[in-house]
């Protein structure tokens, strides 16, 4: 598996458009009196004398195609819902009318879902980075088109001077047989759809081989002693071209050059992309990690951020420091869908893991396709790991190595992770480390074991909530945490207080005055 940063963001997206569709009556309500209120007083927005069937085109199309943002790729869900605007849309919206209305349509939505106290600031985040999207295609008059090969080669053919007679897809996933997965013929040629379909279900152990079986299934149409067919790889797809052999010499420099040129431009707008992806969900970590207010809440939205903004699916941040006998150690801090009292235990001399300690000299990211090379067994066998990516956290204001934070796709996943992820990945490092280095005069306090029967101020905060019937999601909104980190706190609280449960320990605390 390669993880993607795209199917990350599209996750948050699609985290958006489903709370808004299970909202949508309470929302259409509220948009009625946005646009009731618009039509009766000009002056708010001047939207001219169309403004009225403006304003219901815009709610008409969103919940059109809201649902396609929850089960598909964003892009082609923005791109229908953009095709459909400038299509209906005779008269455009200038783009400060555009803003306001887009504007009080979001808000509108912050109101609606933020009545349930089960919604997170997470989900709001998600709503507003999904209403910017809108708002940009909404500016843009024409999408981009992303010419592929296979638009390219279509394209080709749709005319009836293309030289080529037909084109061939090819398929070769097991390296061993190859298979046709796609045939476009020339429209001039006389050839049945039933022997298009015969066409695609040939398959061969080479491509000469395969080409053979394709021109002698068609040797009614075409005479094979005068033709020329050619393969083009175009990065991983490999393409079959036939042409006759007399315009074949002239043709065919050209027409490389062209798909490889083509591929090149493909790649670079898939680059683009990735740099897109990469800004906004750098930002939307910025906004979670700078919510919090002391060293607790610091630790847990990075932890969490690293997964909720990444795709990963599990992290754990530990601290790196220097004992008196110069030893350099690293000291398990929290995790994020691992248990946190498993982490906190770790106390690992660095020097018994060369390859860690030498990614945190360096400040750069480490994927370990396998951690039982670099790792003691022990923690391999703990926590079932497979590949993992070892992040450090850095703050260049200081010039300090605070710590990192190991991550993966959960217990025994394998995976891989391209190089522009891992380039992403420093800076969410880098951006963390700024936060997390404000309060590092107060870490070994923190991290230390804490004396028994002493509570801190932010577990009896959380003691107090459970008094008061609330349950572990409940307290996590409020206190803007994730539920992970309010369990752990709870065991902690439980342990402290020589309790068996939760109950038992609210008792203990009633009756020595902590809360």
């Amino acid at each position: 598996m390669i993880i993607s940063l795209n199917s990350q963001m599209n996750q948050l997206i699609g985290q958006a458009a489903s709370i808004i569709q299970l909202h949508k009556e309470e929302i259409q309500k509220e948009w009625d009196q946005i646009f009731f209120r618009l039509k009766q007083n000009e002056t708010l927005i001047d939207c001219g004398p169309e403004a009225p069937d403006q304003l219901q085109l815009i709610s008409n199309l969103f919940w059109k195609h809201l649902s396609s943002f929850s089960s598909s790729e964003s892009d082609n869900a923005f791109s229908g819902l953009q095709d459909d605007w400038a299509l209906q849309l005779e008269e455009p919206f200038s783009s400060h009318k555009l803003i306001l209305i887009f504007t009080m349509l979001e808000n509108a939505i912050h109101k609606v879902i933020g009545k349930n106290s089960n919604v997170d600031y997470q989900v709001h985040q998600s709503v507003q980075h999904f209403f910017s999207l809108i708002v940009q295609r909404f500016f843009t008059k024409t999408k981009l088109e992303l010419l592929d090969v296979d638009y390219f080669i279509s394209q080709i053919f749709s005319k009836d001077e293309n030289l080529f007679l037909w084109a061939a897809k090819i398929n070769n996933e097991d390296n061993s047989i190859f298979k046709i997965s796609s045939f476009t013929p020339h429209r001039k040629l006389v050839i049945d759809h039933e022997w298009i379909n015969m066409v695609k279900t040939l398959q061969g152990p080479s491509l000469s081989l395969l080409s053979d079986a394709v021109l002698r299934l068609l040797m009614d149409s075409l005479p094979s002693d005068q033709l020329d067919v050619f393969p083009l790889n175009m990065g991983p797809d490999t393409y079959l071209f036939c042409i006759n052999k007399e315009d074949a010499e002239q043709i065919k420099p050209f027409f490389t050059l062209s798909l490889e040129l083509l591929k090149q431009n493909e790649v670079a707008q898939q680059n683009m992309q990735v740099k897109s992806d990469w800004k906004d969900s750098l930002i939307l970590f910025d906004e979670w990690i700078m919510l919090a207010r002391n060293f607790e809440e610091a630790v847990d939205k990075v932890v969490s951020g690293f997964v909720h903004y990444l795709p990963f699916k599990r992290a754990a941040l530990f601290y790196y420091t220097e004992t008196e006998n110069g030893d350099e150690v690293g000291l398990g801090v929290m995790g994020h869908k691992i248990d946190t009292t498993d982490i906190r235990n770790i106390r690992e001399n660095l020097n018994n893991i060369p390859q860690i300690k030498k990614t945190m000299t360096r400040i750069q990211p480490l994927y370990v396709p396998s951690a039982q090379n670099i790792l003691p067994e022990k923690f391999v066998e703990q926590f079932e790991l497979k590949s993992l990516v070892v992040v450090p956290i850095y703050s260049a204001s200081n010039n300090q190595v605070w710590g990192g934070v190991f991550l993966d796709q959960g217990e025994g996943k394998a995976f891989e992770v391209p190089e522009m992820i891992l380039s992403v990945i420093t800076k969410f490092g880098q951006h963390a480390g700024e936060v997390l280095s404000k309060y590092s005069p107060h870490i070994s306090q923190s991290l230390s074991a804490p004396d028994k029967g002493k509570l801190t101020a932010r577990e009896i905060e959380i003691l107090r909530l459970m008094a008061e019937g609330k349950t572990i999601d409940e307290a996590a909104d409020k206190l803007f945490l994730s539920k992970y980190t309010v369990r752990d706190y709870i065991s902690f609280i439980i342990k402290k207080l020589d309790a068996q449960n939760r109950t038992q320990a609210i008792a203990k605390a009633i009756r020595q005055g902590i809360i």
